[in-house]
């Protein structure tokens, strides 16, 4: 048998006769959630090739997974809409949707999403194989699937949660660090902003990702300024400043902290021109937030800076990924964190 495909007793009983099976994974959340599921949604084309993949996702992430080879068809929802719009409107939507996704005869729902709505939806959908994530702190209907749940365990990588869904089909799931897959687009803007921007050939770029929602994640913005400084005396590197669309203090502040030289402005962007960007940097340096993960996923080595989540659940992946983890985001030293870069550029 090819070692691509399904590798156990479990995995051929349940896939037997099915060339192209069709595959839903459902996964709303934030963006960092769906660029971790990216190595899950690879194994599964690794082991599955001929499968057709759908991903149901909210339409802010969903050009994401429209840059990831594996998924063949992207499902977007407006979940805002419908909690904030009229609750007739809401209620035509949802039964839009499942009748939308029961009409599609899958033969695979995979809920690793699992909320009410989502078990529910799953088991609407009527698809011969349901199987669902089993979450810590939330409710789960177990009439809705036939094959036994995953456990969300917090003391394992979110990668790895998502990929004992593979393990539960009897499917190869392999490393988390092997699989990372994002195609790079835009890359006409890329150029054209580095050429507007007049950076030198030759000059090794680290992007500083200096937003994120919650102050209590946000290393200060001096200490990002002091530590562009720092790697400023190595004269072929320069610094790009991300941030969110919803980050305007931050932003306010870029003048007082950062000079106009040596240090380019990328701001807030669109997903896909962030990583085409991100695509061109040497590392990324990143407060814990959702774009910390878009960087491994276009091959770029990240140092995630941590303070009130868990990095042993969310860190960056990636071969040459690192993380620091301070009680308080204050207290991780400016010269702890260039060390760590300086390491990671192979400068020491």
């Amino acid at each position: 048998m090819n070692e691509n495909r399904t590798e156990t007793a479990l995995g051929r009983r349940l896939f037997h006769g099915l060339e192209a099976p069709r595959i839903l994974v459902i996964r709303f959340a934030r963006m960092g959630d769906l660029l971790l599921l990216i190595p899950t949604l690879k194994a599964l084309r690794n082991s599955l090739p001929q499968a057709k993949i759908s991903v149901l996702v909210g339409h802010r992430c969903a050009p994401l997974l429209e840059m990831c080879s594996a998924v063949d068809e992207v499902i977007s929802v407006d979940r805002i809409a419908m909690r904030d719009g009229s609750k007739l409107t809401a209620l035509r939507e949802i039964f839009r949707l499942a009748e939308n996704v029961r009409k599609r005869r899958f033969d695979l729902v995979l809920d690793l999403h699992s909320f009410r709505e989502t078990n529910l939806l799953t088991w609407y959908s009527r698809a011969p194989m349901r199987l669902g994530l089993k979450r810590t702190k939330a409710a789960f209907l177990p009439f809705c699937f036939n094959i036994d749940p995953i456990i969300e365990d917090k003391t394992q990588h979110v990668c790895s949660v998502f990929l004992a869904s593979l393990a539960a089909l009897g499917l190869s799931a392999g490393q988390p660090d092997c699989l990372l897959d994002l195609s790079i687009p835009d890359l006409e803007f890329a150029r054209l902003f580095f050429e507007q921007n007049l950076l030198a050939p030759g000059t090794r770029l680290v992007g500083m990702y200096i937003g994120a929602s919650s102050p209590g994640r946000r290393w200060p913005l001096e200490k990002f300024a002091e530590l562009a400084k720092l790697l400023r005396r190595v004269t072929n590197i320069n610094s790009i400043l991300f941030w969110g669309p919803r980050e305007q203090v931050v932003a306010r502040q870029i003048e007082e902290f950062f000079p106009a030289s040596r240090t380019l402005v990328a701001g807030s962007l669109p997903l896909r021109q962030m990583a085409s960007l991100m695509s061109h940097c040497d590392l990324l340096i990143s407060n814990d937030t959702g774009p910390m993960h878009l960087a491994p996923a276009v091959g770029v080595p990240t140092l995630g800076l941590f303070s009130l989540s868990l990095p042993e659940h969310y860190h960056p992946i990636g071969p040459s990924s690192r993380f620091i983890k301070k009680d308080s985001i204050d207290k991780i030293g400016v010269q702890e964190v260039h060390q760590m870069a300086a390491e990671m550029l192979h400068l020491t």
